[in-house]
């Protein structure tokens, strides 16, 4: 949203009003305001497109800064009803909004002179000029010539322009607006003018005035029009300048609720009229009624980031028939997704159903079991809230409280709960999105109640999910063909898709430890919308044995139709497959068959610019200047197939062919001057790191386990003390690697004090490393410990000690 749009939002609540810092309004980093927590209920089930920006999130401090009413049509619409509806919108606009000043004078003058007159042509060709020429209404078009003059005193510059309104001139129009306004025949136009002089003395700081003029002028005006309440806020940011908050506050609540344009301008002139110290009754005590304290805590529960059962059965206590409160429902449970379903399933991966991070939007906060406790708690509320909320019936939308009962019960896991709540709902008549949200609730129990998910079961869900695939696929063409945004409400359906197929299929599949179907889970959202989260997981959770068994069961084709279903629609290929498995087989150090599989791949594997075998004393993964060695995967695998089979033929020799192999599976590991042979990105963080569930590969890759003991055959294969000092050094290098270095998120981010001495005992080992005491008393005389000792810190250290 431009600046210049959002100056327009706020023009009614003053200049001065809109310096105001905002620095309530932002989202942090680079987090998705409307995809950071795990999402399965439609925000648009409400059926009030006109509360949109009120939408739940907690990146921004509004959903949608595009007010969902336009003031100008609203406006236009008025004048079209003026005109018996005889002349188009487009018109309308046209000469309200468009026409310069001199074109309506010109046009006035050629009425009221009663003899031709030199139109513009663009004039003489509008249907709404034409509809004055003929019923002659002067003193409407005297309005719509007033109000062009009024127009430039009363709009808000940008910051970044000089204001130039001059007081004096305003001052005078303010005063011809009040002769108008005594000769205005009807209240329709007692009306207009009383807000124009109401505009003219608000933005020439006249706060008092503005005041008094519009408690003179329009508070006993009863003609319905959108001028009603936007002249409402006019006098609520005059209060607010003077320093009578809470009136202000009162004002424009009313205003929000009485007019369907301006509502973000009158939520913001409320929440800037709010003092944070006061108690909310200060405010409420000035509504007249229920109706209006419903109202104001509607505005109070659309600033809450929190859950709030409180407020939201004072509210529908005070007015059931609020049309809020289906938004602030909905709200509530966009709220427990992110306060409760994301930590709690966040949980569940790191117990081990899914070890990779998938999306950006992961929630980070400590998962502690307290905050999880008392967030059930809240939502076993909510349920029974809304549960009854519908069984009353009082509200508009009956179904749609039973529908958060029933995805509130899905997401508390009481499947047999969330299925009454289901089947209650196909009595209420439900509307097309709750029904659609259905569906979706509906698939998420289903599967959610299933312990372990079979082919019966599979081909059971299979019209279930191919439905919601569809919704998701419309919603991916919708967006390439018109550049919807992600927060439109067909957008949803793609996020809910993806959330479903990773974060609940994949994450089943993981558990029964079928890993085909996980990484097809979570590849078919990306046939839709491509990533590599898919091959992310292939190329992490697959050894070389079940990436070989992946890649027969997809070349098989011996599929149900739900396999079908999930091959068909998917990112992963054939290729992706294949390439894997030969690095996996690197990995496994299986070298038969990472030859036999890297070989089906020609060309797929690029050459690597540095020597895997190089003898490094000190870890480096730059290219060193004088390296002139290249090889690639292929190659690799075929020396190293080599070096084990001279250890067995030529023995004499055997301890040099064990320190080329050990130093061909260190130079591999995330330390390695060669990792880019088995990995295909690396860290810059992930230093002496093991992450937890770590697959066999990662324990390799990280602990430099088998470089380590191919570093002690080789040492007990020689004589040379050298050459065994040398071996006993690269030993210590690899058990250092296999010392964890405690993790911050390990301590929740907020036990520092507990992390910090983690981490100090954590340097105590690092530095009494096993080894040094065997190299210092046994090698302490070679020349290498020698010079190892001098460059090496930690071996100083330990020596000097």
């Amino acid at each position: 949203m431009t600046l210049k749009t959002f100056t327009a939002a706020c023009a009614i609540i003053s200049a001065a009003l809109v310096a105001l810092p905002q620095n309530i309004i932002g989202c942090g980093g680079s987090i998705d305001p409307y995809d950071y927590y795990l999402s399965f209920f439609n925000q648009y089930a409400a059926s009030q497109i006109k509360y949109k920006p009120f939408f739940y999130t907690n990146e921004q401090f509004l959903f949608d800064y595009e007010e969902p009413v336009s003031s100008e049509d609203e406006l236009v619409k008025e004048w079209v009803q003026f005109a018996g509806n005889a002349v188009a919108a487009s018109e309308v606009r046209q000469l309200v909004m468009k026409f310069p000043a001199r074109d309506i004078h010109t046009l006035y003058y050629h009425i009221e002179q009663q003899r031709p007159a030199r139109l513009p042509d663009s004039i003489g060709r509008n249907q709404f000029a034409q509809y004055f020429i003929k019923n002659k209404n002067l003193e409407a078009l005297g309005y719509i010539l007033y109000a062009k003059k009024v127009e430039p005193f009363a709009t808000i510059p940008d910051e970044w322009s000089p204001d130039t309104r001059d007081s004096v001139k305003m001052d005078g129009l303010l005063k011809n607006g009040l002769q108008l306004y005594q000769a205005a025949k009807s209240d329709l136009f007692k009306l207009k003018y009383g807000y124009q002089v109401v505009r003219l003395a608000h933005y020439n700081d006249h706060y008092s005035q503005a005041v008094e003029l519009y408690d003179e002028l329009i508070a006993n005006n009863r003609e319905a029009s959108i001028l009603q309440p936007m002249s409402l806020a006019l006098k609520a940011g005059a209060l607010f300048r003077l320093g009578q908050n809470a009136e202000a506050a009162y004002l424009f609540s009313k205003a929000f609720h009485q007019g369907r344009a301006k509502r973000i301008s009158n939520y913001y002139g409320f929440n800037w009229s709010v003092v944070r110290e006061d108690k909310r009754q200060k405010y409420l005590a000035l509504c007249q009624n229920n109706r209006e304290k419903a109202g104001m805590l509607s505005l109070f529960a659309l600033s809450n980031p929190t859950n709030d059962m409180n407020v939201l059965k004072e509210i529908y206590a005070l007015d059931p028939s609020s049309d809020l409160l289906p938004t602030l429902v909905v709200r509530e449970i966009n709220k427990y997704e992110e306060n409760y379903l994301t930590p709690l399933v966040e949980k569940e991966n790191q117990r081990g159903l899914l070890s990779i991070d998938y999306y950006y939007y992961r929630y980070r906060g400590a998962e502690k079991d307290s905050v999880l406790a008392s967030e059930k708690t809240g939502l076993a509320d909510f349920i029974q809230f809304v549960n009854q909320v519908g069984t009353e019936a009082k509200v508009a939308n009956p179904a749609l409280m039973v529908m958060a009962a029933a995805h509130g019960a899905y997401m508390l896991k009481d499947f047999e709960g969330a299925k009454a709540y289901l089947a209650k709902i196909k009595t209420l008549h439900p509307d097309q999105r709750v029904q659609d949200q259905w569906m979706l609730t509906n698939l998420l129990t289903t599967i959610s109640a299933k312990e372990t998910i079979d082919a019966p079961f599979e081909a059971g869900i299979l019209p279930s999910l191919d439905w919601l695939y569809q919704k998701a696929d419309a919603a991916v063409k919708q967006d390439n063909n018109e550049g919807y945004y992600q927060s439109d409400e067909q957008q949803q359906w793609y996020k809910f898709y993806r959330n479903l197929m990773v974060d609940v299929l994949a994450a089943r599949y993981k558990a029964q430890g079928d890993l085909n179907k996980a990484a097809l889970a979570i590849g078919a959202p990306e046939a839709l919308m491509p990533g590599y989260n898919a091959v992310t997981f292939l190329r992490s959770q697959f050894n070389g044995q079940q990436a070989a068994d992946f890649y027969g069961f997809v070349q098989a084709r011996k599929f149900t139709p739900y396999e079908k279903f999930l091959v068909g629609h998917n990112s992963i290929k054939l290729q992706d497959i294949a390439d894997f498995t030969g690095t996996a087989y690197l990995r496994d150090y299986d070298y038969d068959n990472a030859i036999k599989w890297l070989q089906r791949a020609p060309g797929k594997h690029p050459v690597i610019e540095k020597d895997p075998f190089k003898d490094l004393l000190f870890d480096r993964e730059e290219r060193l200047p004088n390296d002139e060695v290249t090889t690639t995967k292929l190659a690799y695998a075929k020396e190293m197939k080599k070096l084990h089979s001279l250890v067995q033929t030529d023995p004499a020799h055997a301890a040099t062919y064990y320190y080329k192999l050990a130093l061909g599976c260190y130079n591999i590991t995330h330390y390695g001057y060669a990792w880019n042979l088995v990995a295909y990105w690396r860290s810059g963080v992930d230093g002496y790191f093991m992450p937890k569930n770590a697959t066999a590969f990662q324990r390799e890759y990280y602990g430099a386990f088998t470089a380590e003991n191919y570093f002690k055959k080789a040492m007990e294969a020689s004589n040379d003390k050298e050459f065994k000092a040398r071996c006993l050094f690269m030993m210590a290098k690899c058990s250092q690697k296999q010392i964890a270095k405690p993790q911050y998120i390990d301590f929740g981010y907020d036990d520092y004090d507990r992390y910090e001495q983690a981490t100090d005992a954590y340097y105590k080992k690092f530095f009494a490393n096993k080894y040094y005491p065997q190299l210092k008393n046994g090698y302490g005389d070679t020349r290498f410990y020698k010079d190892a000792a001098t460059r090496c810190s930690y071996l100083r250290d330990f020596a000097g000690r």
